[in-house]
């Protein structure tokens, strides 16, 4: 196993914290903290905390603080120049991880000194006692994209990984096989906030939802009057984001690529959120998309599935993992411990904590919502007119009488595939709903209810509705235990396939609809 690193390029010309080594030109072995990997090749240059190499594979930089340096080149003191480094995704290292980083310096009562070192390199470092102290902790963050974190943490060039997408599983594999851990597991992936995208139209525009095809027909000039879709008489106008932008990527692989259409000629270019929010804003016919944060006096469109279900455009949607034009962004760690200083920034990046700089930044945190559920209720109305089981109809009235009493909290429990294990969206929700439940003295009752999938008969349904709830209350009793909280008091209910969020024609449609949600009043 070799030490496989990427190239680090104008990092040589570009401002340092350190005095940069002259070229050394000699040869140097470095060898991993463990003793297991060494490297060998000439050393070109020491700086910002890393060694830059010529070795037989290529160019190769290497943090210091992962390595021991042996040969007469080594430069003095250079083993202590950075604690951990931090790389992958633009959308989280632009802004919102070193606005991390300055949050949890705050909460340990130090200031963050940032200095740009490269393309999309920043060092940080962060000072105690309010400036005037020691140094706890220097970082590199690089953000050059969520598969150059992956490559840094196989490669142990960084010690946090950041992803705007979940690992793929030839990441996953290639992790493991490097004996690396397992990626996937909740000790490795760590989400920390949703990008969540709105479709957004003028406030005055009278549509307020739309099928992914209708949007795909404005979006690539197919539909070019607003009229066609029971709108006003007004050309349509679309606003976008240039071809490199990964926002537009996940506007075109959601609305254009499935249709195998591509985006008007007439579009309009705009360069980010808020210019294309007040694109939008300013033109009756417009048509735009923008992050949660950024909707303005606008109207967000509701999106209809395919099978008629509308999905709500709301943050509540968005942290149910109901809304359907959204991600989550990860930072993913390999098995090897981690600095206790990065341990403190990750387990701050994953609190409440850090929800109001998440919010800052334009992405939605994991904190807890609750919302009525009358628009619930008025769905499940109209479907007792319609509905001609005598079975169902039952269960569907006491489903209705139920949305009118509760209101449902934004954690929503979801299982790993085939398991009755909780996915790591769900164990992270449930940390969280447990110190609310124990925290909040004006709920009074608490229920799970269970829902599931449309395969099989709607007795069996009810059944496996009932019994993933009890598994989420054990859940829940475990994490209480010794509190005021009491989970006996907890009601369980189950309405099977009843009120399903997606559609049950494909595999994530009917993964979301096996959940178990949390009602309280």
């Amino acid at each position: 196993m070799h030490l496989n690193l990427t190239p680090l390029a104008r990092l040589a010309v570009a401002t340092c914290m350190c005095l940069a080594q002259p070229a050394f030109a000699q040869e140097v072995s470095l060898t991993t903290n463990d003793g297991e990997m060494a490297l060998a090749g000439e050393l070109i240059e020491f700086t910002n905390g890393f060694y830059i190499m010529r070795t037989d594979i290529g160019q190769v930089q290497v943090p210091a603080s992962l390595v021991s340096c042996s040969g007469a080149a080594c430069p003095v003191g250079g083993q202590a120049a950075l604690d951990f480094t931090i790389k992958g995704s633009d959308t989280i290292g632009a802004e919102l991880m070193p606005l991390l980083v300055r949050g949890y310096a705050e909460s340990q009562r130090a200031v963050v000194e940032n200095q740009t070192v490269g393309e999309r390199q920043h060092v940080l470092t962060v000072i105690g006692d309010e400036g005037i102290g020691d140094t706890l902790f220097t970082t590199l963050i690089e953000d050059h994209g969520s598969s150059t974190g992956f490559r840094g943490l196989l490669d142990l060039s960084t010690q946090i990984g950041m992803s705007s997408r979940r690992i793929k599983s030839a990441e996953v594999t290639a992790l493991a096989e490097a004996g690396l851990g397992d990626a996937l597991s909740f000790e490795q992936e760590h989400g920390i906030a949703v990008d969540g995208l709105l479709v957004v139209v003028h406030p005055d525009n009278p549509v307020d939802a739309l099928t992914e095809k209708q949007i795909s027909d404005l979006l690539s000039g197919k539909v070019s009057n607003w009229s066609q879709l029971g709108g006003a008489d007004l050309p349509v106008t679309v606003y976008t984001r240039d071809g490199n932008s990964g926002t537009f990527a996940t506007v075109a692989g959601k609305f254009l690529d499935p249709f195998d259409a591509s985006l008007t000629a007439q579009a309009r270019i705009v360069a980010g959120n808020s210019e294309m929010s007040g694109s939008v804003f300013g033109d009756p016919g417009g048509i735009g998309y923008v992050g949660f944060a950024f909707r303005g006096d606008n109207k967000p469109l509701g999106l209809i599935s395919s099978c008629g279900i509308a999905a709500e455009a709301s943050t509540f949607a968005a942290k149910t993992g109901e809304y359907p034009l959204q991600r989550t962004l990860f930072l993913y760690t390999t098995n090897a411990e981690l600095p206790a200083r990065a341990q403190g920034l990750l387990a701050y990046a994953k609190s409440p904590a850090a929800d109001g700089i998440i919010e800052k930044s334009g992405f939605i945190g994991f904190n807890i919502d609750s919302r009525d559920l009358a628009r619930s209720a008025q769905s499940i109305r109209t479907q007792i007119d319609t509905n001609e089981s005598r079975q169902e109809l039952a269960a569907l009235r006491e489903l209705y009488i139920d949305m009118l009493e509760w209101r449902r909290l934004s954690p929503t429990f979801r299982f790993q595939t085939g398991s009755s294990n909780l996915d790591n969206a769900s164990r992270r929700d449930l940390l969280r709903l447990t110190s609310y439940l124990t925290n909040d003295p004006n709920i009074s009752e608490v229920a799970l209810v269970g829902f599931t999938d449309a395969d099989g008969a709607f007795d069996a349904n009810r059944t496996l509705g009932y019994a993933r709830a009890e598994a989420v209350l054990g859940s829940i009793s475990s994490q209480v235990a010794g509190s005021s909280f009491d989970p006996a008091n907890v009601q369980i209910k189950s309405y099977g396939e009843l009120n399903p969020v997606a559609c049950n024609s494909d595999f994530a449609g009917q993964r979301l609809n096996r959940r178990v949600e949390v009602w309280v009043r």
